[in-house]
């Protein structure tokens, strides 16, 4: 007797040669501090009064709010190299926060920000990305 549609004629077979996949020891530490320049680091000391030196590693030192903020602004290329960061710009950033509904980093530094920028006059292009 035969029964037929009830099987496959497929055999699964191994592979020759194993599959050899490359595994991922360490997830790359990408540092957004390393993306601020000179005129950035100017900026957050006079609204926050933190010092951000070259090299600084925000796992074992900590930060503020603001910091991390344009940094990653910087890091994620919405401020470019060389576009410095302006009253205009750091208004729009307050504002997308706000809208977002979440904690804004940029709020309580707002007014010492938009000070310096003012006293600090035009600034020109900063190329020390």
């Amino acid at each position: 007797m035969t029964v037929s549609g009830l099987g496959s004629a497929f055999t699964p077979r191994t592979p020759v040669a194993p599959v050899h996949r490359h595994r991922v020891h360490e997830k790359s530490h990408r540092n957004d501090f390393d993306a601020l320049t000179v005129a950035d680091r100017e900026l957050i000391h006079h609204a926050t009064g933190q010092r951000i030196a070259p090299g600084f590693d925000p796992v074992r030192e900590s930060t503020t709010t603001f910091a991390a903020a344009i940094a990653a602004e910087r890091a994620a290329g919405r401020l470019a190299p060389g576009q410095p960061v302006t009253a205009v710009y750091l208004k729009d950033l307050n504002r997308r926060f706000d809208r977002a509904g979440g904690p804004n980093p940029v709020g309580p530094y707002l007014t010492k920000a938009l000070d310096y920028l003012s006293r600090s006059g035009p600034r020109g292009i900063d190329v020390s990305a």
